[in-house]
């Protein structure tokens, strides 16, 4: 029977064996053969390579949960958080039967999977898994670089031709080059932070570098020690320069369309056209506006739901067929509660604290505050490959012991 602990106690010699190395080597394995399916879906536009990834996650999830009732390393609260997410899932599906996503369900209890998984089978970074690292960093440049964007029509389509190599969108490539660099976090230590905040800068995404700069912040200034000052005074300087290269540009011309609208107020602007919010704010990037219109008519329809509703939510992945903009949210924590459920809301808010709480090391901490912060603006738990980072070296952070953690088994 599987000896259930309450936390990295669990940690013993056995979990630094090879054996459970390996469940590492194989979530990278398996993540690499579906990246490369997507590849292939994306160039030659051909639904049989994405059938088969979609299948491939399915079995990832299966062999991971199967992972963990059978390490005796299993911690007691990942199991109770699992167990609570799955069962509250279940009841907004049972009564959202006939519109609810099982599918997006599904993924959305992954993570809680993945975690306690990278949890029971903490061990030392090997050298294969910083191979597959660099290899999974490569592929979606090699498909930008040699043809461009996805050739999927209906993809390119969907997201409204904003696709970046066969990510949806930079966003969604953002997260994912976020997840390689946490999941390597551990050698990297304080250089995974200036890669991040030169992948955001690159990108010029807003969510990620607002996301990268208040995490940042927080973990200089808190708790205020003599090094704050020394590393605040490096970050401003890194930030003027990127700022003078003109990495930032975005974020201040969509800040200041977004005063300008606010000043106007909320009901002089819905009356405005598209066209007239272009000409008024010299600028057709709105995102910010749309995405506050969008989050507004998100908590009106499920505030004007009934009791089932305000329990469990008006649905799992129903959003773009409620909403005025037929868009999902772009904001996890309001999905959550809208479609989830504010009890599953309470779930998710606890376990993301837990697993903050039981990181190791700064950079790994701040990595993963910017995760939470990101949650606020985007669909995050929709990509799967990045979720799956994200967790399971979040799970193997919080087991391996602070002074191991930087070792390497070849």
């Amino acid at each position: 029977m599987t000896d259930l602990t309450d936390s990295g106690a669990g940690f013993t010699k056995a979990a630094g064996e090879t054996a459970n190395a390996q469940y590492f080597v194989t979530i990278l394995a398996s993540i690499t053969a579906l990246s490369v399916l997507t590849f292939l879906y994306h160039l030659l536009n051909a639904p049989v390579f994405n059938t088969l990834s979609n299948a491939g996650c399915m079995m990832l999830i299966a062999y991971s949960g199967i992972t963990v009732l059978r390490s005796p390393h299993t911690s007691t609260m990942n199991i109770l958080y699992l167990a609570a997410a799955c069962i509250l899932t279940t009841l907004s599906i049972a009564f959202n039967w006939s519109q609810s996503s099982v599918t997006d369900g599904i993924k959305y209890l992954s993570i809680y999977i993945f975690y306690a998984a990278g949890h029971a089978y903490a061990a030392p970074l090997r050298s294969i898994e910083t191979r597959y690292i660099c290899f999974l960093a490569i592929l979606p440049i090699a498909f930008l670089v040699a043809v461009g964007d996805s050739r999927v029509p209906d993809f390119v389509a969907n997201n409204i031709g904003n696709t970046f190599s066969y990510f949806a969108n930079a966003n969604i490539a953002t997260l994912y080059f976020s997840a390689l660099v946490f999941a390597l976090s551990d050698r990297l230590k304080g250089r995974a932070i200036f890669l991040q905040f030169l992948n955001a800068a690159l990108m010029n995404k807003i969510g990620a570098a607002v996301a990268t700069v208040v995490a940042v912040c927080l973990w200089i200034l808190i708790p205020l020690r003599k090094e704050s000052v020394i590393a605040l005074t490096a970050f401003a300087a890194v930030s003027a320069i990127a700022f003078s290269l003109g990495a930032f540009d975005r974020a201040v011309t969509l800040l200041g369309s977004m005063s300008l609208l606010v000043e106007l107020g909320p009901e002089v602007v819905s009356r405005m056209s598209f066209g007239k919010l272009v000409e008024l704010t010299g600028t057709t990037d709105l995102s910010g506006f749309f995405r506050v219109i969008h989050w507004a008519n998100i908590w009106d329809i499920y505030s004007s739901g009934g009791l089932a509703t305000l329990l469990f939510g008006y649905g799992i992945g129903q959003t773009p067929y409620l909403t005025v903009l037929q868009f999902v949210p772009h904001n996890d924590y309001l999905r959550i509660l809208a479609e989830y459920g504010p009890l599953n809301l309470i779930v998710f808010v606890g376990f993301l604290l837990h697993v903050l709480s039981n990181l190791k090391t700064g950079h790994a901490k701040v990595l993963f505050m910017i995760l939470l912060i990101y949650f606020f603006s985007e669909n995050l738990i929709d990509h799967f490959v990045s979720m799956t980072l994200y967790f399971t070296y979040a799970g193997r952070f919080s087991a391996m012991p602070v002074e191991t953690e930087a070792e390497t088994v070849r």
